[in-house]
């Protein structure tokens, strides 16, 4: 995706972001009050520019504080819970939950306004008009708080539930299995060159986003043609090659232009990576079917949703797919066996001595293996995971039924 777009999203994800914007917002509606102090009818401002506004706004900052304390104190256990009952690379999600970022943001708003407000009246700041518009702002206020707050309880029910993480992960992954399906390798061609000048990252790091467009565009500023090498998800080193274009040398300000169009960072992103959303879902799975955790229902749970992303994977795209159109661009596809083995491998693997997790991954294949695009995949994966269970079952009826499931058509 664009470079900029990326960007934004990514630090709109960040928790102090929303809540900076919330405060500033705060701020603007108690000093708001008195600059429109002048349009307020004096009828209005006998009834309303009383002391209860006071009363409304100590009672907003003396209760508030607590509440988003308490609030962070619950999102600090739920990412705590998370980590340690699903996967680490889940936590992240916990924060940059919507609803989580909207009610503390509103909480600590709140405060700020309260607080601001309460100043600004002991220092008489606000006429009776004044008071008056403050008096309405803080109804208003209130009535934000309660709702939020009833949200945020709501939240809470969900929020360090594994069910509810699976469901987030999964959302993440269509999302991003959708957007490489209707634009697949990202709007370029097959193939890559055999010789040419290469673009290396400044930093070790996953590739998080490409910019296809930019590269679009600095390939044909320079008539030249780019073979991204490091696709999103890619580990790279300092030095390591992101790209080669088909020229014979490239200078400081060639390299600066190219890995601009790069986006490096410490973990992989799910917005431009498919694969990561299904490695995620397959640690779940694999957490699930550890001897310490030991919930196969999790895991069954990982194979549906397994197969869920992979019928839209292989669905037809929608009518808006757009065909390779950046013509000097080559990038890397994505192999339908790699998708498979992020999610099922881990299932496979662990949950080979459980015979209920082994019969329906079993029966998930089988579902999928109707898809010709995917069959001779899921048959060596299949023929793998029976392998499995074939040495880890000790018992033979076990294993009768899961060679009964592998065979059943």
């Amino acid at each position: 995706m664009n470079r900029w777009l990326f960007l934004w999203r990514k630090t709109r994800r960040q928790l102090w972001v929303r809540a900076t914007a919330y405060a500033v917002f705060g701020l603007a509606a108690s000093l708001l009050a008195a600059a429109l102090s002048p349009w307020v009818p004096q009828d209005m401002a006998e009834r309303l520019g009383g002391e209860s506004v006071e009363s409304i706004l100590t009672i907003l900052a003396s209760s508030l504080l607590g509440v988003a304390t308490f609030s962070v104190g619950a999102m600090v256990t739920a990412y705590t819970s998370v980590s340690s009952a699903a996967s680490p690379r889940v936590a992240a999600l916990v924060t940059s939950d919507e609803e989580t970022q909207k009610s503390l943001a509103t909480f600590v708003g709140a405060f700020l306004y309260a607080i601001v407000s309460v100043t600004a009246i002991n220092a008489h700041y606000y006429g009776q008009n004044g008071r008056a518009i403050l008096f309405l702002f803080s109804l208003a206020m209130v009535g934000l708080v309660a709702f939020r707050l009833l949200a945020w309880i709501n939240r809470l029910s969900s929020l360090a539930r594994v069910g509810h993480m699976i469901e987030l992960v999964e959302s993440y992954a269509r999302d991003a299995l959708e957007q490489r399906r209707d634009l697949p390798r990202l709007g370029g061609r097959a193939g890559g060159l055999e010789n040419g000048a290469v673009v290396v990252a400044p930093a070790t790091g996953y590739v998080q986003n490409v910019d296809p467009d930019r590269l679009q565009t600095l390939a044909e500023a320079r008539d030249c043609q780019v073979e991204v090498v490091a696709a999103p998800g890619a580990f790279v080193r300092r030095g390591g090659v992101l790209a080669r274009i088909s020229l014979t040398a490239c200078d400081d300000t060639a390299q600066a232009d190219f890995c601009s169009a790069f986006a490096l960072g410490d973990s992989r992103s799910y917005d431009q990576d498919p694969r990561f959303g299904l490695i995620v879902l397959g640690e779940i799975a694999a957490k699930a079917l550890s001897p310490g955790v030991n919930d196969p229902g999790t895991a069954i749970q990982i194979i549906g949703a397994g197969v869920r992303l992979l019928d839209v994977w292989t669905a037809d795209a929608s009518p808006e797919k757009q065909p390779p159109h950046r013509d000097r661009l080559f990038v890397p596809g994505i192999a339908d066996a790699d998708l498979l083995d992020d999610v099922f491998g881990p299932v496979a693997r662990y949950g080979a001595g459980d015979v209920a997790v082994a019969v329906r991954l079993q029966k998930g294949l089988k579902t999928l293996a109707t898809t010709p695009a995917l069959a001779g995949a899921v048959e060596v994966l299949a023929r793998e995971a029976l392998d499995r269970s074939r040495v880890a079952l000790p018992i033979a009826a076990d294993v009768a039924r899961v060679e009964a499931a592998a065979e059943a058509g």
